[in-house]
């Protein structure tokens, strides 16, 4: 008997496709010790102004659609989880943030669940790749970080379409592993 041949034209959707999704590497982190469930509202932190403030605005709603996905209210302030996004199309950056809101750990090294207070003599920033989001969400009252959605792609801020597209993928990829 001989082999069934996949029609070359199966073939080519199906290496397009996979090429698709290898279009961002997308990474999650939670904290499987918290019940996501008990959490009804959330808020935006404070956001920075951007170079890009359409994409940013496109960040905004996608997130804002998969949380309500969810089951999550947003509500203007003092939600139950805080939402903050953080990186750049064009280059790589040092973010600061806020310990009074919470301790935003490294990219890089892992999560420290159990307590989201930073260590003395830390940074009060973190480096972010050129190419990288960063979607963190808080517990507002504990200030701990609970969730984390990171997507690294290769954007090129002439073809916004283009990268709104990949963008949001990576958004709905993100949210498709929160609890």
């Amino acid at each position: 008997m001989r082999p069934k041949r996949v029609p070359a034209n199966l073939a080519l959707v199906f290496l397009l496709w996979s090429c698709g999704l290898q279009a961002q590497k997308v990474k999650v982190e939670y904290d499987k010790t918290t019940d996501f469930k008990q959490y009804k509202t959330y808020s935006w932190m404070k956001q920075a102004t951007s170079a890009y403030p359409f994409i940013k605005l496109d960040i905004i709603g996608a997130i804002d659609n998969q949380l309500a996905a969810k089951g999550l209210k947003k509500i203007d302030s003092g939600g139950d989880l805080l939402v903050t996004t953080v990186g750049s199309m064009t280059e790589s950056t040092n973010v600061s943030y806020d310990v009074d809101v919470y301790a935003m750990p490294g990219l890089d090294g892992p999560i420290n669940w159990a307590n989201g207070t930073p260590r003395a003599g830390n940074s009060t920033s973190v480096y972010v790749d050129k190419g990288t989001l960063v979607v963190d969400i808080v517990d507002r009252q504990a200030k701990q970080l609970k969730w984390r959605g990171t997507a690294r792609a290769k954007l090129d801020p002439e073809e916004k379409e283009k990268s709104l597209e990949i963008i949001e993928k990576a958004i709905a990829k993100m949210f498709t592993e929160y609890p």
